[in-house]
């Protein structure tokens, strides 16, 4: 391995023991407030912007301690982290609901109906209206299967790959003139 990934992957193990750690917390807080759908969306846009930060931070931090990096540098550290990441998360995702916490995934679905419904009346939706939104959910899409696994993840590499090109094309730019650089007389 080279030194890039080496420092990406401690950079990773940070963060994965950060987001590990809030993940925790939040899974305990969502056991104890699991009815209140906002508490979930609000952990849920937390992951996101921490699950953002962490590859913008190792790849910032990386460039800061080799100096100047190329694109492909910073792209190889960015994805690095990410795809640790990403790889831990979904396993996590998926040993949560099928082995550790099995009651999790009916839980989710009865939360899911009886917030649609509640919802749904307060919109003054038809009886039909509802039921045809409430059919819609199913105890299956809560309970995450090896292949629905795989697929997440694949999902979720494409859009870090995404991620990963922005970061590298910032990180790797210049960010001001190269002391070094050559001063050419203008003739």
């Amino acid at each position: 391995m080279n030194a890039n990934q080496n420092y990406a992957i401690r950079v990773v193990l940070i963060g994965r023991f950060v987001m590990a750690f809030i993940g925790l917390i939040s899974y305990m807080i969502y056991r104890q407030l699991f009815g209140s759908l906002m508490t979930q969306v609000s952990v849920s846009f937390l992951f996101l912007v921490i699950m953002i930060f962490i590859p913008v931070w190792g790849t910032i931090s990386y460039k800061r301690s080799v100096g100047k990096v190329t694109f492909a540098q910073a792209l190889s550290a960015c994805m690095t982290i990410i795809f640790i990441m990403m790889l831990c998360s979904n396993i996590v995702t998926y040993i949560i609901p099928n082995y550790l916490d099995t009651e999790y995934p009916q839980q989710v679905y009865d939360l899911m109906r009886s917030t649609t419904e509640n919802a749904m009346e307060k919109m003054n939706a038809t009886d039909e209206q509802i039921e045809e939104a409430l059919e819609r959910f199913t105890l299956e899409q809560f309970k995450p299967t090896l292949g629905t696994t795989v697929r997440s993840l694949g999902m979720s590499l494409g859009l870090g790959f995404v991620l990963s090109l922005i970061v590298a094309l910032f990180v790797s730019r210049d960010s001001g003139p190269n002391p070094e650089a050559e001063v050419k007389p203008e003739a």
